[in-house]
């Protein structure tokens, strides 16, 4: 369906811009108080144009709640990391949950993975020191902030995973519901713990709109809507252009200079991502060179 391509496309573009958006908002407003107006703003949205769809059963609450658990889990880990990485190195460490999605398949569901998963993995560990290596002064290296966005993309493999299995046509609707009402439970929970305040900046409030509204709302539900629909594989290829566009918009917005690092890692990454979602029949050429090159060097 070309529509659900053009969904995945429009969310990967999304995806890709919430570093930029939240990385300049940091100027006014703390990580935190980002993360919850952005949690809230989504799931307010969201039952408010599926209020109809609230009535489920409680397998699918279950399931949404759990989605809901690791979506929030990886959001807040990457907008809490981004405070302390370069836009391009967050985009591009977060990008890994593509890889992440193959081991965890291979791993939990049994799924066994052909060669080039686990050259991808060789590639996305280069990519990212290459980045981390060329990042700005006083973000630079793999420090925390670029360990707490690794940790996020695992959170959004498990929940790319587990969306695979559980989303239907049918369900599409009440699993985001679900999955947008937990953030903003979590969020309203939070607010008495943290020093939290509502800003006053009108252009503040654009962005977090932006990023409450339509990378939140929006997105969630035509990433839900458009695995209902698209292939895991041609999915993943789509997706796999999210660190692209976070790099264009970085360098477009003068928050960061194109370097040889950002070319050089993020080519890497980028390639690493391809791999994994390389078609099997094609996969299956490279494990037989692979299984070739095992014999000849067990015969010398």
């Amino acid at each position: 369906m070309a529509l659900a391509f053009v969904a995945l496309m429009v969310a990967a573009m999304a995806w890709g811009s919430t570093v930029v958006v939240a990385k300049s908002a940091f100027e006014s407003i703390s990580p935190i108080d980002l993360l919850i107006i952005r949690l809230i703003l989504t799931g307010v949205v969201l039952v408010a144009v599926f209020s109809t769809r609230l009535r489920m059963s409680g397998g699918t609450a279950l399931r949404g709640t759990i989605l809901g658990a690791l979506f929030t889990t990886g959001i807040a880990s990457q907008i809490i990391g981004l405070q302390y990485t370069p836009p391009s190195l967050s985009g591009f460490v977060t990008a890994s949950y593509v890889v992440f999605t193959a081991i965890i398949s291979a791993v939990l569901l049994k799924q066994r993975q052909p060669a080039t998963t686990w050259a991808a993995v060789g590639l996305t560990i280069t990519g990212i020191v290459v980045l981390a290596g060329g990042a700005a002064t006083g973000e630079a290296g793999f420090g925390f902030g670029a360990a707490l966005t690794l940790f996020g993309a695992l959170m959004f493999a498990l929940h790319i995973v587990l969306l695979g299995r559980w989303v239907r046509p049918d369900n599409v609707q009440q699993l985001t519901v679900m999955q947008a009402l937990v953030g903003t439970i979590a969020s309203i929970v939070a607010i008495p713990f943290t020093s939290f305040e509502l800003p006053h900046d009108p252009l503040l409030w654009g962005q977090l709109l932006y990023l409450g509204i339509f990378c939140g709302a929006v997105t969630l539900f035509l990433q839900s809507w458009a695995q209902s629909h698209v292939a895991a594989t041609p999915s993943a290829v789509i997706m796999c252009t999210e660190p692209v566009w976070s790099v264009v918009l970085a360098i477009g917005f003068g928050l960061e200079n194109l370097t040889p690092q950002i070319v050089i890692g993020g080519t890497l990454v980028v390639l690493a991502l391809l791999l994994t979602v390389w078609p099997r029949k094609r996969a299956r050429v490279i494990d037989t060179l692979v299984d070739e090159l095992r014999r000849r060097r067990g015969r010398a």
